[in-house]
């Protein structure tokens, strides 16, 4: 089997971010705390976390011109400032993209060269700085990946990268920090999560460990997605969704994702398509084509997502469906404005992704297209 790795140290729970001051306190002096450019500020975690940093005689330089998507130049942007600043110690705070940037800020900073060098093939030779990722959202689990999601802008393309070297030294989950997500950022994280238990479950990487986690994981998405929706005050929703995210991050850290990552990541790139909504989009038509080789696979998600038996793939596919019909998201790409003659640029850009290698059914740029063809019929 092969090794299963995650951070070296995982702190979870309410109030976990208290857990900063004594870890930081171990790790460097002057940190490069990474964020986005207004939310952390709104409400105000931003500066909890610098006052956590401060009681750990921790120096904060704040960089917080993280996009949406953290392009490449961004992430250079981030490496200088860190190296002119001589910091030894980088934070990311937010979701996945701050805590995306934060890994490849990490990186750059001692690596040569630019992170698209690294996007676009270059081994990555050693360890970056010490890093802490803090998530303010359930649903990426990039406080637990390796991976960085880097917008490569001359190619218009988001891509992956990994490197065992890239793992936070300490990764925090904080329901308390998601408390102000909002309806639809709540949905979009929610089923961000669902789609890397699914897509880690189905992996042809999967292993028991991750197999189990991945089904855990589908378990409390659908124990708590509706809810924490509905209700974003009820606490035992939003632990049971930080715990969700969390846990699905330590399956497909270790046993890769699927069809529906490498699809959605041009969507996002060329339209602006949101990455979780995405996910939740083209999911069930990505179960549907993958049921041919794991139907037995796809009955088990739907199992596990209702709390109860599916008796065939259609059935489970239907599950979901209904969960995303519930937290006002459609199953499909029909009336998001996406032109039909894009359709097949968007299959071949999305066979780039190393993700579509653990897809356990193998696929071409004729079954890419057929299904972002029915995706787009669809919704």
């Amino acid at each position: 089997m092969p090794d299963f790795r995650l951070p070296g140290v995982m702190h979870f729970g309410w109030a976990a971010v208290e857990k900063l001051s004594e870890e930081a306190a171990g790790l460097g002096r002057r940190a490069l705390l990474v964020t986005g450019r207004s939310a952390m500020k709104r409400t105000g975690i931003a500066d909890r976390v610098t006052q956590l940093l401060t009681q750990a005689r921790v120096e904060t330089i704040l960089f917080d011109q993280v996009e949406s998507d953290p392009s490449s130049t961004t992430i250079d942007l981030g490496a200088r400032i860190a190296r002119e600043h001589q910091c030894d110690l980088i934070v990311g705070l937010g979701g996945g993209s701050p805590m995306d940037a934060a890994r490849g800020i990490a990186a750059i900073t001692v690596l040569d060269g630019s992170i698209l060098d690294y996007v676009r093939g270059r081994p990555v030779d050693r360890p970056g700085l010490p890093l802490v990722n803090i998530a303010t959202t359930a649903g990426t689990a990039s406080e637990i990946t390796s991976v960085a999601v880097v917008l490569d802008e001359e190619r218009r393309l988001k891509v992956g990268v990994r490197s065992p070297f890239w793992f936070a030294r300490v990764a925090i989950t904080d329901p308390e920090l998601t408390m102000t997500m909002t309806p639809q950022l709540t949905a979009a994280t929610g089923l961000d999560a669902l789609t890397h238990a699914v897509e880690s479950y189905l992996s042809t990487g999967a292993t028991p460990p991750s197999e189990a986690l991945a089904l855990r994981s589908i378990g409390l998405v659908g124990a708590n997605l509706r809810t924490a929706f509905s209700d974003g005050a009820n606490r035992a929703a939003r632990e049971g969704m930080a715990m969700a995210s969390m846990v699905a991050g330590m399956a497909f850290a270790n046993s890769g994702l699927g069809l529906v990552h490498g699809l959605v990541h041009p969507l996002g790139a060329r339209f602006g398509l949101a990455h979780g909504v995405g996910c939740g989009r083209l999911l069930p038509h990505v179960m549907r084509y993958n049921a041919a080789a794991v139907p037995e696979k796809v009955v088990a998600v739907g199992t596990a997502l209702a709390g109860g038996r599916s008796d065939d793939p259609e059935q489970a596919i239907a599950v979901v469906e209904a969960l995303l019909r519930d937290v006002a998201v459609a199953p499909g790409l029909a009336g998001i404005g996406i032109p039909a003659q894009e359709l097949p640029l968007l299959a071949k850009d999305g066979l780039l992704a190393g993700a579509v290698r653990t897809n356990p059914r193998p696929v071409n740029e004729q079954d890419a297209l057929a299904v972002l063809s029915a995706a787009h019929r669809s919704g």
